[in-house]
């Protein structure tokens, strides 16, 4: 497992095998119905880089009151905190997988 200090100007490129093998190997083993991805627009990153003091962007696993799995994403500023003050945006209601899945990874 991976687990490095925020940088942020590292480099977070992989090659497509290795995003391919690791996307995999959580699905493998995931259970049916396991929330496996969620799809943002290009708007809600650039909202998010856009604010005063952003140097990135942490995605946090949550869940809605239903007990339903989402992903709620906040910007980070260049010490890896989250920029969670009441002036700062906040990004949820993604296209979650499932339902809406895209093409397997092969």
């Amino acid at each position: 497992m991976s687990s490095l200090p925020f940088d942020p100007t590292f480099d977070h490129t992989i090659s497509r095998d290795e995003a391919t093998g690791l996307i995999q190997a959580f699905r493998s083993t995931a259970a049916p119905g396991t929330h496996l991805s969620s799809a943002f627009n290009r708007s809600a990153f650039e909202k998010l880089l856009a604010q005063p003091g952003a140097a990135g962007i942490r995605i946090h696993q949550a869940q809605e009151s239903d007990g339903s799995p989402t992903m709620v994403m906040v910007a980070v500023d260049s010490k890896g905190a989250d920029m969670n003050a009441p002036t700062n945006l906040c990004m949820q209601n993604s296209s979650n997988c499932p339902p809406y899945c895209p093409q397997p990874w092969a």
